[in-house]
């Protein structure tokens, strides 16, 4: 089990909302399908009950303190953290300055073109990727960098009627995203 990964996960996803809301000390929801969640702490795939049973076991004492599961309907888990796990990241961890920018970019400019936003990408490597997306999967075009470094997600971004908007997904998600279009 990759309790690290998870961990990180967590947190860049606290970041990320603390970044675009701002900070407040409440208990955060996360939710994810029971398949995500088992790719994301590489475990075998399995039941949404059983992988409760596990993570229960094995996130009792984090950074974030102790992680609460709960099975929704839909074969999806919540987790949640609690207010001081709130406080953790904000207080503790730093802004990465990829997100950072790139939630500044998109809040700065609700037009923005494609080739704005590869030259954002550009500025942090040249080793990225921008493609068209297939049609029926709700994107236009998904960007990342090839080595996952500064940033390890998966940018799905939509261009309608000018107003542009992204998405950012773990690459199984984003794997799963592009099978099911």
């Amino acid at each position: 089990m990759d309790k690290e990964r998870f961990i990180e996960n967590i947190t860049e996803q606290i970041k990320e909302a603390q970044l675009k809301l701002g900070y407040t000390r409440e208990t955060i929801r996360l939710y994810f399908p029971v398949r995500s969640l088992c790719d994301l702490v590489r475990t075998e795939p399995m039941e949404g009950k059983d992988l409760i049973n596990l993570l229960e076991r094995e996130f009792q004492d984090t950074v974030l303190g102790r992680l609460a599961f709960i099975l929704c309907k839909g074969d999806r888990i919540e987790v949640r953290i609690s207010a001081a796990g709130a406080e953790y990241v904000h207080g503790q961890v730093a802004d990465p300055p990829f997100l950072a920018g790139i939630i500044e970019l998109f809040r700065d400019n609700h037009c923005l073109t494609i080739e704005e936003i590869k030259a954002y990408f550009a500025k942090f490597s040249e080793n990225y990727v921008c493609k068209k997306m297939e049609p029926g999967t709700d994107f236009d075009y998904v960007l990342y960098f090839v080595d996952g470094k500064p940033d390890p997600w998966y940018y799905c971004v939509r261009i309608e009627m000018g107003h542009t908007i992204y998405h950012r997904f773990a690459e199984a998600d984003y794997r799963s995203l592009v099978d099911e279009a």
